[in-house]
């Protein structure tokens, strides 16, 4: 493990790249073709004793299913994988085991069968509550299938999470109030919101162009964003990184590990991870990852040491997207091994326009900072 984080338990990542449908807005590797959906996880059976060696007097307490979809697997193929995993790591009894779901995947007894297999939170894509907005970006669910889902998962007693998405087409600051109040009412204790990055999609890209006016302008969505902090605050869920906010004590126990630095092992295709000082990613291309395993090797597309001076900026730049924030003394650190006056003048200004704030010995974002959290961040280059 890296050193700085060496004596906390890691975290495990696996990507399941398959899905039914592929969403408008969607950017990570996936695939609907089922047809190698088999040796893919032969694959990653292979995968996994290979990096069992490596992982040897490791302990973890986290596992996280995340694609793709991983509800769309089968449960003969999630017990699978999921046995495979604990017999071949050093996972701890309370290990946090988290699956992302899509609504469409969720039936009555769902929560219970993913249960019996160990899992004990879902993450469940919910986007938006609103018929028009799901439609506009492809989501197979409507906004009644969310709420059975929600409703079906918030009885098992399973710590749920839920997905919003702001700036949808057609989206109104008035509907995403809407589905924030809604889901507030289902208990959720956890809740991630993300800006739709539409330059990530060239067809909404394209629409929004054409149709600017279906779109929340940058001050809307801003506005927007401070009332959703403001209506999860009343549900006692607290903003704990930029784009998460959860009921004391259900914060995202594996997604800490990457803000935090924790190691974490990553599995399956385009998986990243952070292990032994290093950072690597496998390849993203779906045949060269089953290829590679099929010939003993792990199907690394990019393995680079992280030196001290990275590590230090990754703790900066990480950290401050944490509402806890960063010791004063490493900004200073990087600021005398970095010399650079006008980042230390946009350092005062930030702070005398409420974007930053110093406290306790340590740099935060504010709510408003949070907005404009990118711009601050990549000042540390």
């Amino acid at each position: 493990m890296s050193p700085e984080r060496a004596g906390e338990p890691a975290g495990i990542y696996v990507h399941l790249p398959y899905c039914r449908s592929r969403c408008g807005y969607c950017a990570f590797v996936v695939t609907t073709d089922v047809s190698a959906r088999a040796e893919y996880f032969s694959a990653l059976a292979r995968e996994i004793q290979i990096l069992r060696t490596e992982a040897e007097g490791a302990r973890f307490d986290s596992i996280y299913l995340g694609g793709g979809t991983p509800s769309f697997v089968s449960t003969e193929e999630m017990a699978s994988l999921l046995g495979s995993l604990h017999r071949s790591f050093g996972i701890v009894p309370s290990a946090e085991v988290t699956i992302e779901a899509n609504p469409d995947d969720v039936g009555p007894d769902s929560g219970e069968t993913w249960a019996s297999l160990g899992v004990n939170r879902i993450s469940l894509g919910v986007q938006s509550l609103i018929d028009s907005e799901l439609a506009a970006v492809g989501r197979r669910h409507d906004a009644s299938g969310a709420r059975r889902a929600l409703e079906n998962l918030a009885r098992t007693g399973l710590s749920l999470s839920a997905d919003l998405i702001l700036g949808l087409p057609g989206q109104t600051a008035e509907s995403f109030a809407e589905s924030v109040e809604e889901i507030c009412r289902y208990g959720v204790t956890h809740l991630s919101v993300y800006l739709l990055e539409t330059e990530k999609s060239k067809t909404i890209e394209e629409d929004r162009r054409q149709h600017p006016e279906r779109y929340l302008s940058d001050d809307e969505q801003a506005d927007a964003w401070l009332a959703l902090g403001e209506r999860l605050g009343r549900a006692e869920l607290g903003h704990y990184e930029v784009s998460n906010w959860a009921i004391p004590g259900r914060e995202a126990r594996h997604n800490l590990k990457y803000w935090r630095r924790v190691p974490t092992l990553g599995l399956g295709v385009s998986a990243h991870e952070l292990w032994r000082g290093r950072r690597r990613a496998n390849v993203s291309a779906l045949p060269g990852y089953l290829t590679a395993l099929a010939e003993g090797r792990r199907p690394v597309a990019l393995d680079n040491p992280i030196d001290e001076d990275e590590a230090a900026r990754e703790e900066i730049v990480l950290g401050l997207r944490l509402s806890e924030g960063v010791p004063w003394s490493e900004i200073q650190s990087w600021l005398a091994s970095h010399p650079d006056p006008a980042l230390e003048e946009d350092l005062e200004s930030w702070q005398e326009a409420g974007l930053l704030t110093r406290h306790d010995g340590r740099l935060r974002l504010t709510e408003r900072g949070f907005l404009v959290s990118n711009e601050i961040l990549c000042r540390f280059v």
